[in-house]
């Protein structure tokens, strides 16, 4: 009976959709979740792009390439939406399978998105799932054949943000690298768009002065905050380029290896493909992993877009 239980816990833990494997983050009810019943909806509209929004029980995605690339690395990818839903598909998926293509294991994050009367308290939430994300890769780092010391993160829009301070906290284990994508870094005011969801749905719209630089992680980059790899364009309205400015500046400051592509033109969303400027980030990107190796150039592996 004993062993039942055990099997039965182990299926539930660990599901197979689509040839990938999902993993749930907890075992029974996550931590801070108020409510059991799981209210999830996954929307694809006419226009725009598909989420997946009322995110309760958070999983993790594993994308595994056909041919590992030398190096054994790794990207646990945080999608974004403002910490209200998650642009999942483009945002997710999808970047996942091109890292894939160029022998890079993948994984997706879908951590928990906000929802009324749902968490003790909702601003730890994301940080959370995270965390816990981090800590399943790295266990499981020997099943996946990957280098512990190469695992970072990329982290679009809001998923920046989350990827940011994961980048520069001391109370976890710090990625390799990051990828910082259209990222909404600072919730200082000078820096928050008025079209911004991000720092109200995190820490209110009453957030106090100490809230705002505690969740600003341009200010808190030291010596020990991981190199990074940021994408913003010009004329993004949500998330002003003045977030990747600022974080990039920090890391010159701090002699963190680091890069910025900031387009002209492309707005917020873009994902893969900035097709304003009809150009795709994705190649700059493992070039700079392999600069700071972080990833071994092979002739046999073609990056596809």
């Amino acid at each position: 009976m004993k062993k039942i239980k055990l099997l039965i816990a182990a299926c539930m833990l660990i599901l197979v959709v689509d040839a990938q494997e999902v993993i749930k983050l907890y075992r029974g009810i996550p931590p801070g979740n108020l409510r059991i019943e799981d209210k999830e909806i996954f929307s694809t509209p006419a226009s725009g792009r598909p989420t997946v929004k009322n995110v309760t029980n958070p999983t993790l995605t594993v994308y595994i390439p056909q041919k590992q690339n030398p190096a054994q690395s790794a990207v646990i990818i945080c999608p974004g939406g403002g910490y209200l839903n998650l642009s999942i598909e483009d945002g997710g998926y999808d970047i996942a399978k091109q890292l894939n293509n160029y022998g890079i294991t993948a994984f997706v994050l879908k951590y928990r998105t906000w929802q009324d009367s749902t968490f003790t308290s909702f601003r730890n939430i994301p940080m959370m799932d995270l965390k816990q994300a981090m800590k399943i890769v790295y266990d499981s780092a020997a099943k996946w054949k990957l280098d512990t010391t190469h695992i970072g993160l990329l982290g679009l829009s809001a998923g920046g943000h989350l990827t940011a301070l994961a980048a520069n906290t001391s109370t976890m284990k710090r990625p390799a690298f990051t990828g910082l994508i259209y990222p909404v870094i600072s919730l200082m005011d000078t820096l928050t768009s008025p079209t911004s969801k991000t720092r109200r749905t995190l820490i209110g719209s009453n957030a106090s002065l100490a809230e705002k630089i505690a969740n600003s992680p341009e200010l808190h980059v030291s010596a020990n905050t991981p190199p990074a790899f940021l994408v913003h364009a010009e004329d993004d309205s949500t998330a002003l380029v003045g977030n990747s400015l600022a974080y990039y500046k920090a890391l010159v400051v701090q002699k963190i290896a680091c890069q910025l592509l900031v387009y002209q033109k492309g707005g917020h969303g873009f994902a893969l493909y900035n097709k304003t400027e009809d150009d795709y980030w994705l190649p700059v990107f493992v070039k700079w992993l392999a600069l700071n190796g972080f990833y071994k150039n092979d002739t046999q592996l073609a990056g596809k877009n």
